[in-house]
């Protein structure tokens, strides 16, 4: 939104600036442009930093959750291969509780 409101401004001062000063204005108006971009960028990039930040305290969440409910294999760590390790396990939790209730279906 903010780049295509930059643009249409821009357009309209390109329509009524004079034609010698027209590369002055292009000049200034691509280095505003960039600076919008580059403040986008940061803006983007500090927003998937904190969705990075939040989802790990999930995961610490659900270990600590999961540790404390006495789940063998669950507790707070931040090792890839152990995260890993408990992701699978919770998916195994998840499709035998799956199976489960496909059984209790059947009767």
């Amino acid at each position: 939104g903010l780049k295509q409101e930059l643009f249409h401004r821009h357009k309209e001062a390109q329509q009524c600036c004079r034609p010698y000063n027209l590369p002055l204005l292009r000049a200034a108006q691509q280095r505003e442009m960039e600076a919008v971009e580059q403040r986008i960028r940061e803006e983007q990039r500090m927003m998937d930093e904190k969705i990075v930040l939040e989802l790990d305290q999930k995961v610490i969440d659900q270990q600590s959750t999961l540790e404390k409910a006495g789940v063998s294999g669950f507790y707070i760590t931040t090792n890839p291969q152990e995260l890993m390790l408990q992701m699978n396990l919770l998916e195994l939790i998840r499709k035998l509780q799956q199976k489960e209730a496909e059984a209790e279906k059947a009767f």
